[in-house]
């Protein structure tokens, strides 16, 4: 398996998420994932773009 896909577990721990709901929730709020039948995998540059568009700039806090 190429190192830039990368496995459900792997992406959790990339996004230091704790269990399969949050990743869930990321994916409903647009994280982009490879889906071949069953199998589900997530490109690493995703994952880097997912977070940088999602992340608050000048110090906002990201949860009120």
């Amino acid at each position: 398996m190429s190192q830039d896909v990368l496995t459900r577990k792997q992406a959790m721990d990339a996004l230091n998420v704790k269990d399969y709901r949050t990743l869930n929730k990321l994916i409903e709020a647009g994280l982009p994932v490879i889906q071949a039948g069953s199998y589900v995998r997530f490109s690493k540059s995703d994952i880097s773009a997912f977070l940088e568009k999602h992340t608050k700039k000048g110090g906002e806090a990201a949860c009120k």
